[in-house]
């Protein structure tokens, strides 16, 4: 009886949504807690998780850590599968994306404002800077002007419509849909509460995007907030109004926020949502079932 108990409140506080109306784009997905287990791993350099995604094996993960400029590759209970994959120059990785049509590796940059590729595994990393990028002047002003804090986290590609996506943290929160070679950015979209970005304990000026997800069966983003415990979900096509989702997992039988969540990744194979948090030694992988059109309640 406890255990339903419990199961019955952690549906519902997943279940807390912002759109009234029925999701045309989106649909109408829920999403339940299944497991987590501690990540972190001082020793090897992997103790701020700041960004995860499917790797090109569908049983592992590529994962950075903002505190060393490395690659890390996790299997699917979080355990690291062999010392830093790759040794990097670049500093601040704050996101991560496996390009499977281009086989990239693709890792943004807080520090640099950019965007590192790692090409076919004979091909050297190129940084690739958003001020190099055609269509610059649309942030140009807001990137010179914000605080260094609040700069790029995470990263998607959707390779059917040709765009890859980064967030900027916040003040303000923005979405930037780049070409897929990174030659030009197209669009630039601010995550106002308007649209959907809101939270009951933190100010606007506060609430943040830490990093995103292709949600692959319907074109749709998985967004996390590290500061609202809030898992977002948007529709870049602007056909379906944003759905929210407050964060929680099982610690035993006892419920429990996710606190700091940094990266996220679908797989739209298994429907699995896993996100990872950057909470010093106590860093988890979680994972989570997404339900379709009510699917489960």
């Amino acid at each position: 009886m406890i255990f339903s108990a419990i199961r019955f409140w952690l549906i519902l506080m997943l279940l807390t949504g912002v759109a009234s109306a029925a999701l045309a784009g989106c649909g109408h997905p829920s999403v339940r807690f299944l497991k987590s287990g501690r990540i972190a791993d001082k020793a090897s350099g992997f103790s701020e998780p700041s960004g995860l995604s499917l790797a090109e094996e569908a049983d592992q993960f590529l994962s950075v850590s903002d505190d060393t400029s490395a690659l890390f590759m996790l299997n699917l209970d979080g355990r690291l599968e062999t010392p830093p994959d790759a040794i990097v120059e670049v500093k601040e990785l704050e996101g991560v994306v496996f390009d499977p049509v281009g086989n990239r590796i693709l890792a943004v940059s807080e520090s640099a404002a950019g965007i590192l590729v790692i090409g076919p595994r004979s091909g050297e990393p190129e940084l690739v800077l958003l001020d190099d990028m055609l269509g610059y002047k649309l942030i140009r002003k807001i990137l010179k002007t914000s605080d260094s804090n609040d700069g790029l986290e995470g990263i998607a590609i959707d390779s059917e419509r040709d765009r890859v996506y980064l967030l900027k943290e916040k003040r303000p929160r923005l979405l930037l849909e780049l070409s897929m070679d990174l030659t030009e950015i197209l669009r630039v979209r601010e995550l106002t509460p308007a649209l959907g970005f809101v939270d009951d304990d933190q100010s606007d000026r506060h609430l943040d995007v830490s990093g995103l997800t292709l949600d692959a069966p319907t074109g749709c983003l998985w967004i996390v907030s590290d500061r609202a415990e809030r898992l977002f979900l948007f529709d870049p096509s602007g056909s379906s109004p944003t759905r929210s989702y407050a964060l929680g997992w099982l610690d035993g039988d006892k419920p429990r926020e996710v606190p700091h969540a940094e990266g996220v990744a679908h797989d739209a194979r298994s429907e699995r949502l896993y996100i990872v948090n950057d909470n010093g030694k106590a860093s988890r992988l979680f994972t989570y079932e997404i339900l379709r059109d009510g699917a489960g309640q």
